[in-house]
This record gives C-alpha cells, structure tokens and sequence, in this order.
C-alpha cells in the first residue's frame, strides 16, 4: 500500500476554448508553484420525511463547489497566461512575442537612437508616449553592461513620440553609465502590454497525483484574483486565485497533446532584482531607501451561478475589478502620512527582473492611501508607516492597472 506524497504532485493546465470543456487539442503545460489549493467541496441535503422509526432515510448531494488557488515565486513567462487572465486582458506585443529585432545602437541620458529603423512589428513607431521598454544589450557585452540594463526600466517620453530611429525617454528614467553606448550593434527593445480589459478566459487544471496514480481535474477555472508581494530580504511572491465549474478524479490525464515542462528562468528577489519603485513619478529607490513592504491585490468578485440539472456551476459572473495593495515604509518625514491624511491623488509603478532582464512592472496609474497608520512605537524598534491604498480607473489613461512584461530572448 502506498500513501500519497505531497512531493510526487504536479500541477499542469491548459487554457480552455469554451468555458468548462477541456480542448481535444493542444498540449497542456506544468506548472511552478509553492502550494496548489484547488479543491471541490460538495453540499448534501437531509431528507425531512417522518417515520416510526425515527431516523432519517436518507441524504443527497445537491450542491458541488470549485475553487481554489496556486501561490508561485515570480519568474518570467511563466504566470502569463494567469496575468492575462487576473487582468482580463490581451498582451500587446512589440516585435515578436515582446522582442524587437536587433540594432546598432547608439545612446544618450534621454535618447535611444538605430542607426538603421527597425521596420515591421519592430519599428519604433509602434512604442507608444508614456509606455515602459527595457533595452536588451548585445551577448557580447561587459557584465556591468549587462547587470546595469537587467536591473533599468525606460519610461517613453509622455508627448514625444518615437520616431523611425529615435526614442526619447522621460526625464524620470535617464539612462547612466555604463549605459551609455555609441555605435554598438546587437542591441534590441523589449515589451508586452496588458491592462484591465473584459476578455474571460478559463482553464483546466490537473494535480496529478503520480505516486498513486490518481489525477484531480478541475475546469472552467476562471481567474478571480492575483497578488504579488515584494518583501525585505525575500523571493518575489504571489497567488493566483480561481473559481471554476466542474470537478472529476480520473487514473489518466485529460490535458491533451504531450505536457510541455515549466519555463526555467530564475525566480525574482526583492533586493537586487527590484529596479524602481516610484511615486507620483519619482523613483524611491537609489537616494533615500525607506520601504519595507509592497503588495498588489487584484480582485475580480466572480460569483458562482446555478441551474437546475447541473452538479456543480453553470457559469461564473464577474464583478467589480478592485484593486489594491500596501506599502509599508520607515517613518522618516511628514510627507507620507499627509498624502494619507489629506487623500491626495497619486501613482505608483514598481518594476522587477531577473539576472537576464525578464521582469514585469506594474503601473497603478490613480492611487489613493486609505487607513494609514504607524505601529505602535517601543524603545528598541522602528516605527513604520503601513499604507494600504485603493487603485481606480483613470480616464486620462483608459486604464486602471496596466503590466509591462520584459524578455531577453
């Protein structure tokens, strides 16, 4: 007799076509996670007939439950398809996938300039004023070249539009030595966009049990939340959570195809993989350190829909995007806590990539802090400001949230 082992399980997915079914085509994917939840739980009815005997005949079921969710440590390309579909938006590529073609580049504090115009889906014409890029340096670069651009975000100029060979970055993000190049070939732009939008998308998930042969299929799993959460001294963490419509446990998969394995990049930190964190434009990393804690909630308030002759959820309704989070930071002026106590309008972005450059920044474009406070102050401690704050739609922007996804190759 063998007894189940967490450390024989693996979780593997597959986006869903149709809300519910699982694809006959396709391959399925496994996935990295820290601690999958997915469960079902079931309701029963007692039956309420009377009797002599004094016992009740019987009960059924008459209710079956799917949700849950996986925590992750973030990496990239990997939690994409999630990303999307917490956001219920579409990536917008530049060049292939997020990278451009390669050029020779030549580079100012404010300016990115080819010496020949990347064309087609890699032309700089399709970079839009006031979106993130990251430059990826050619292989054959210094290492401080490298380690510079891995760790560098670039905000595009806010009304000067790219032009076939130049883009001007915003003051806020100049670019530094050893950054500074003249004439260098190989170099190439990356970026992916996604922003708050209305695409559902669901999917089917798998725990396969393979020390016992046992394989817990859950579908129409629809992305009800994702969290992400940069802490002192730590792996970047987060969840993604899901509410879905059937459940079955089988001896054999139901993913089509053959299972692709996981993406292999390196997970994120938050100490040398975190390149900015900025308010109301201004980067608080490099000058005056202060912040202990970010986090990112996303929720979408799915709600289960019932019908009779069906053992499980008949659909799943979404509700009101709700964005929020928590900075966390050493008490060290007046100007944080009167931007709580005033509710002052404000933006944040925080950026993040591994040794390679793959990273993703959020950008929150209409932020208020709600509910500050400080800790409780004693002798041998630091008093903290908590932060929590509440991310609204603006309608300069179109957009509530909006995620740049960076690659490097």
């Amino acid at each position: 007799m063998t007894f189940a082992s967490g450390a024989f399980g693996q979780l593997s997915y597959i986006q869903e076509a149709t809300k519910g079914v699982t694809p006959v085509a396709g391959n399925g994917a496994n996935l990295r996670t820290t601690s999958p939840g997915m469960k079902a739980t079931t309701s029963t009815v007692k039956s309420k007939e009377i009797s002599a005997t004094r016992m009740v005949s019987s009960t059924t079921n008459s209710d079956l439950n799917v949700d849950g969710s996986f925590d992750f440590e973030l990496s990239g390309k990997e939690f994409d398809p999630f990303i999307q579909g917490s956001l219920y938006g579409t990536y917008a590529h530049y060049g292939t996938n997020g990278l451009g073609t390669t050029f020779s580049a030549s580079t100012t504090s404010s300016t990115i300039t080819a010496a020949v115009a990347p064309t087609t889906t890699s032309a700089f014409t399709n970079i839009t004023v006031g979106s993130w890029i990251k430059l990826v340096p050619p292989a054959g670069a210094t290492q401080a070249v490298k380690d510079y651009f891995a760790d560098a975000w670039f905000k595009v100029h806010t009304t000067t539009a790219p032009t076939s060979t130049v883009i001007t970055l915003d003051p806020s993000t100049p670019i530094v030595a050893p950054g500074i190049v003249t004439a260098v070939a190989g170099y190439a732009i990356t970026q992916s966009l996604v922003q708050n939008g209305n695409t559902v998308r669901s999917f089917t998930f798998e725990w396969n049990q393979a020390d016992i042969g046992q394989i817990l299929a859950f579908r129409g799993m629809q992305s009800n939340s994702m969290s992400l959460k940069l802490e002192v001294g730590s792996i970047v963490t987060g969840q993604f959570g899901f509410t879905g419509m059937a459940h079955t446990i089988n001896a054999a998969t139901t993913l089509p195809g053959a299972t692709a394995a996981s993406q292999s990049l390196d997970v994120m930190n938050a100490v040398t993989d975190v390149g900015l964190v900025m308010e109301n434009g201004a980067n608080l990393l490099g000058v005056n350190n202060f912040i202990q804690s970010v986090q990112l909630d996303v929720t979408n308030n799915l709600r289960t829909q019932k019908a009779i002759g069906v053992y499980g959820n008949s659909d799943i309704g979404v509700g009101e995007l709700a964005v929020s989070g928590q900075l966390q930071v050493y008490f060290e002026s007046a100007t944080y806590y009167k931007k709580w106590l005033q509710g002052t309008n404000t933006s944040l972005v925080f950026g993040m990539a591994d040794p390679l450059g793959n990273g993703y920044l959020v950008e929150l474009d209409k932020v208020r802090f709600v509910n500050g406070g400080l800790s409780a102050p004693t002798k041998d401690s630091d008093v903290i400001l908590s932060l929590p704050f509440e991310a609204y739609f603006n309608a300069a922007t179109n957009r509530g949230i909006r995620i740049t996804r960076a690659i490097s190759a």
